[in-house]
Parts: structure tokens; C-alpha cells; sequence
């Protein structure tokens, strides 16, 4: 298993500074987003590697950084909603996200498989049983195009979007029913509800071609907040616990948390993983003053070493 690193935790960082970046710290693996922009702090930050503005000259180079320096690409993160009610912005989105399975084609270094296409459901939960035709319809149109181009698309299952369970992944992917149709599993999104990985992990993992995670923390609305509970300008969610109970939740960084990374590489181990796992700053930790994106990277990177070291987990 690779230790991996996501780009959309370095949405000012051009890419001929975080692939060698990255590959210095020790990261040997680098999934890259191409989203537009970021809302970060209540603001609209653009991407320094955007899609729409990566020159052919651009993709090339990309493609040879990750060859000349023995990187994986795992996988492209287009992230557009699916849900959509509006025609002509559907049209867009998935317009967009064909591109990005085509940018998956070009930049694919050589040796390795392609890349998968990342993207998330959009909506809310409470859009589920009303869109859930709309997204088996669209996700099919786009598994059959990724087909012919020999990509695989990967939803993220995401906290407060309308797949957002495990029991709603499941039924997706199976919904679809296209091995070019797969999930990009963040535990994340199931840890900040309570969902044990005991639970999450089996079901989930075998339904994955891409695989991502977080630090994280959660604690009950119910109760008062414990002291020093909050990462000072760290962003928060709230959401709702399978058992109905409030929950607000913080994506931190990598051993600022408490999530048992020992354990969860363990457990992907036994439910077949062999992929890169690749750390995903969120937004809610780029809001905070001062935020230095590769910093973050590095930090991160010394305690997923040494998660994988307590794990006996073979960093290849």
C-alpha cells in the first residue's frame, strides 16, 4: 500500500511544485485534482491545476514527472454534482467530468493502469429516494463513456451528500451495475458519524478503486463541547448519526485526531487492498490563517510513516 497524498489539500500549488514536492517528502503516490476552484473560508479559491487551464504543453510534463520520479497516479479528481435539476448545468458537469476521464487517457504514466475518475453524488441526503433514478441514469451514461476509454469512475461517498451511507454505496454501485462504476472510499465521511470501521471497511473496501483518508474527530451536539475541543480556525460540520443523534464533526490533519490509522490499514489489508492510500487535507483545515499546504503534507506524511510502521504495512 502506497502512502498517498491528494492534491485538492494544495489548491494554490501548482503542479510543478507539488510533484516534486510531494516526492520529496516521501509521498509515492499523488492523486491530482482538477476541480475549478475550492470554497475555502467562505471564499472561492482557485485551482492552481484547474483542467480547463492545463495546456497540452502542461499535460505532458505532468505525465513525465510522475514517469522520471517512479510516482503512482492513482487517480484524477474531477468532482462534479451529479444531481442536478437545472439541464443546461447538468450538461456542464458531466461535460466537464468527461473531460477529466479523457485527461485520466493522456496523462496515465506509462506502466501503471489508469487512473480512476473521482468525482461525489452531490445533493443532500433528503435528495436520495427523489434523484436516485437521475443518478443511476447519469453515472451509467458516464461508466459506459469511461469504458471506452478504459477509466474507472469512482464516487466518494461524502458526510451531508446525498450518498452518504454505506447501505446508499452499496446500492449505487450495484444500482449502476458497471465494473467501470466503482467507489472512492474516505472512511472519513462514515467516522465523523460514528460509523465503527468495523462496519464501514468491509462493506465498503471491496466496492472501491480508489481509497482515501482523513484525521478526524466528532463529538455529540448534546453534550457540551470539551475544552480546547476545537482546532483554532479549523473549519466544522455538523450531521446526523445513524441513531438520530446530532453530531459535529472536525476534518483535521494527519495526528491531530483521533482516528486509529494502525487499525484501519490493518483491516484494508484484510479486505483485499493493495492500492495507494492517499491523505486528503480538507477544506476545513486549508481555512485555517496562514494554512501552509505542504507543510501540512509533510507533518502528515511522519505520522502516516509511522502509522504504517505500527501496522507492519509494506509501504510498496
Amino acid at each position: 500500500m502506497r502512502i498517498g497524498y491528494n492534491t485538492w489539500s494544495l489548491a494554490t500549488v501548482p503542479y510543478d511544485v507539488f510533484i516534486p514536492g510531494l516526492a520529496e517528502i516521501g509521498y509515492t503516490a499523488i492523486a491530482v485534482s482538477v476541480i475549478p476552484a475550492y470554497g475555502i473560508g467562505g471564499k472561492r479559491v482557485p485551482n492552481a491545476a484547474d483542467l480547463a487551464i492545463l495546456t497540452r504543453d502542461d499535460r505532458r510534463r505532468i505525465k513525465e514527472a510522475f514517469e522520471g520520479r517512479g510516482l503512482e497516479l492513482p487517480s484524477v479528481i474531477g468532482n462534479q454534482p451529479v444531481i442536478e435539476d437545472d439541464a443546461v448545468a447538468s450538461r456542464a458537469y458531466i461535460s466537464r467530468l468527461r473531460e477529466t476521464i479523457d485527461l485520466c487517457v493522456e496523462v496515465a504514466p506509462r506502466g501503471q493502469a489508469r487512473p480512476t475518475m473521482n468525482t461525489g453524488s452531490g445533493g443532500r441526503p433528503a435528495d436520495f429516494e427523489a434523484k436516485k433514478g437521475q443518478l443511476v441514469e447519469r453515472l451509467g451514461e458516464l461508466a459506459a463513456y469511461a469504458a471506452g476509454r478504459g477509466v474507472i469512475v469512482c464516487i466518494e461517498p461524502h458526510v451531508g451528500a446525498a450518498i452518504d451511507t454505506p447501505e446508499r454505496s452499496e446500492w449505487l454501485v450495484r444500482a449502476v451495475n458497471s465494473p467501470h462504476l466503482r467507489l472512492d472510499f474516505d472512511v472519513s465521511h462514515f467516522e465523523v458519524v460514528g460509523i465503527p470501521l468495523e462496519e464501514s471497511v468491509p462493506r465498503l473496501a471491496p466496492l472501491a478503486s480508489s481509497v482515501e483518508i482523513k484525521d478526524q474527530k466528532l463529538r455529540y451536539v448534546e453534550a457540551p463541547a470539551p475544552q480546547g475541543w476545537r482546532i483554532e480556525g479549523n473549519g466544522l460540520g455538523r450531521a446526523m448519526a445513524p441513531d438520530g443523534r446530532e453530531v459535529e464533526f472536525q476534518f483535521l490533519l494527519g495526528g491531530e485526531g483521533d482516528f486509529d490509522l494502525p487499525k484501519y490499514l490493518r483491516m484494508m489489508q484484510g479486505a483485499g487492498w493493495t492500492g495507494a492510500i492517499g491523505f486528503e487535507a480538507s477544506v476545513q483545515c486549508q481555512s485555517r490563517p496562514g494554512y501552509d499546504g505542504m507543510g501540512a503534507a509533510a507533518s502528515t506524511y511522519r505520522w502516516m510513516a509511522e502509522g504504517w510502521e505500527r501496522a507492519g504495512i509494506s509501504k510498496e
